[in-house]
């Protein structure tokens, strides 16, 4: 944690080995930050291509300034000359290989939302840029405190949501959601509601209410709840990582009452208050 940036550590990577994660930052405290693709490769020269490529995936190599797409290439080129390289962890003149141009490589957007996804089990960017429906509501979680007693309809994501009874043992709901601008909201669902319009999984719900204000905290009393469609299948125009004949190488708590909102991604960690986070760097 550095001020608002929040670092995610290798440990959190899906797949990545644990000795190539202790190994990374050890190398870079001994021997200084990693300089390219390739300097990081000929310091670690035990590290396989499917490793190299997760790590590209998640953005590791992002301080060279180079695309996934390229890196990729280059990380495919590195393997294919392994057996006429000399088996020493750096040249003697730690020389830079030629860079070699690149015809332009097409990457959608959201390959990096789902590259985390695979990889991490969450996206870094905001899920909203997930969002497949272009529903947006009529305020937004700060408008609240000027629509009391009116009703409205607003777009959240759910973080979480806490169950409870009625005096006549019925089941209702709490929720709490944040707004496409990161903000928190929270809603009250009574049984009438929540057996009519029951919380479905994590995503995204269009919710309809109308405003209340409770000891200086502004809730949503849920008339309607529906369910928005997420994005859940890759672009098609995404583009597609390099192969080779080599193929792949390598070896290879809730508060009580409070759980998180069954099935689907876990909380974003582009989340409220507008937290920078970031996901791991091999630099």
């Amino acid at each position: 944690l550095h001020g608002r940036e929040i670092f995610i550590g290798f440990i959190h990577i899906k797949s990545l080995e644990a000795t190539l994660a202790n190994h990374i930052p050890r190398e870079r405290l001994n021997r200084g930050p990693y300089r390219s693709l390739d300097n990081f490769l000929r310091r670690l020269p035990d590290i396989g291509l499917e490793q190299i490529r997760i790590l590209i995936r998640i953005g590791a190599f992002r301080f060279t300034g180079k695309t996934k797409q390229k890196l990729l290439w280059e990380a495919m080129l590195y393997f294919s000359n392994a057996k006429s390289r000399p088996t020493t962890t750096e040249d003697l003149f730690d020389t830079e290989p030629t860079d070699y141009p690149l015809p332009p490589l097409q990457r959608h957007e959201l390959e990096d939302a789902f590259d985390e996804l695979e990889l991490l089990g969450f996206p870094v960017c905001s899920p909203f840029k997930l969002l497949a429906s272009d529903k947006t509501g009529t305020v937004t979680a700060r408008d609240l405190g000027n629509r009391i007693n009116k009703r409205v309809t607003i777009v959240g994501y759910v973080v979480t949501t806490k169950n409870t009874s009625t005096l006549k043992n019925e089941l209702m709901h709490f929720g709490t959601f944040y707004d496409r601008n990161g903000n928190f909201f929270d809603t009250v669902h009574f049984p009438d509601v929540a057996r009519s319009y029951p919380f479905r999984g994590r995503g995204f719900y269009e919710i309809t209410g109308k405003v209340v204000e409770d000891f200086g905290v502004y809730l949503i009393e849920v008339s309607k709840m529906e369910k928005l469609p997420m994005i859940h299948k890759r672009p098609e125009s995404a583009f597609q990582e390099p192969t080779s004949e080599y193929g792949r190488s390598g070896p290879g708590a809730s508060p009580q009452n409070q759980k998180p909102a069954e099935s689907g991604m876990p909380p974003p960690a582009s989340g409220p208050r507008r937290t920078n986070y970031q996901s791991a760097s091999a630099k």
